[in-house]
């Protein structure tokens, strides 16, 4: 979604330098307007984000088997992909810089550490979040800045998916309900909108492609391009998943054969 133009300039603007922010640092990533202490949502976040990064020390281990590892098979194809995918995993685990596009063809590239803001009425600009967030969306991101913003449900979700939310595998297919329910956790929405500033090219909330059959479907080029895959790729790699014919078989990806995901 968009904002005005003046309101997001006068709001990125306030956010980088207003002193009652109250910056928390993480091992590397800004928090703000988190509160503070041991009941804070920033104290949450960061026990979050120390799990978000062992986990996803896992994911790069599997993405280094490009197309060995059946969960890459599945969300990113080919092996073309492999260096590209590990490196957004890489960075996103140590929250390095991001490429953030300028504006306009000519817009000057430029890079920035990622900052995560959590959604209260004390920050500026809390009415146009608000509305930008909605009464159900668990977070956003804001388009060429590598800016997250934490809405209220996210707070409702569980830290992240359990073996229900795991897709299914039928003789070596996946045949999983085509929603995003294995996303509806705090690791896998941190996933996705992280994944925004780290990726290919910027793609509107409106052109994402949502579902996870409908990822699975992607091609190679627009799978890497794509943030859901990401966010898909990684909590599939660290919950597994379970056999149709017998309800058993569930396993980390990690240990998969190459034959059990089949596009």
């Amino acid at each position: 979604m968009r904002f005005q133009y003046f309101f997001l300039l006068l709001f990125t603007i306030t956010l980088t330098s207003h002193a009652q922010s109250n910056p928390v640092p993480s091992t590397s990533y800004s928090i703000r307007y988190c509160g503070s202490g041991p009941n804070s949502r920033a104290n949450d976040l960061q026990a979050l984000l120390r799990s978000f990064q062992r986990k996803l020390q896992l994911v790069v281990a599997d993405a280094r088997k490009g197309t060995n590892s059946a969960a890459f098979r599945a969300f990113f194809k080919h092996s073309s992909n492999a260096a590209y995918v590990q490196d957004v995993f890489e960075h996103m685990a140590k929250g390095q810089p991001a490429v953030i596009p300028g504006k306009g063809p000519g817009g000057k590239i430029r890079l920035q550490n990622p900052i995560i803001i959590c959604l209260n009425g004390t920050m500026p600009g809390y009415d146009a979040l608000r509305k930008q967030c909605g009464p159900t969306s668990i977070a956003t991101t804001r388009r060429n800045r590598a800016l997250v913003v934490l809405c209220g449900p996210f707070w409702d979700l569980d830290a992240e998916a359990s073996r229900i939310d795991c897709p299914i595998v039928r003789r070596n297919v996946v045949v999983h309900h085509n929603d995003d329910r294995i996303l509806h956790n705090r690791f896998a929405a941190l996933v996705h909108e992280i994944a925004h500033p780290y990726t290919a090219s910027w793609t509107s909330e409106e052109m994402e492609t949502k579902g996870l059959m409908d990822c699975v479907r992607l091609g190679a080029a627009e799978s890497r391009k794509n943030a859901r895959t990401y966010a898909f790729y990684a909590a599939t790699t660290c919950i597994g998943y379970i056999s149709a014919e017998n309800g058993q078989g569930f396993s980390p990806v990690g240990v998969w054969k190459p034959t059990e995901i089949v596009i």
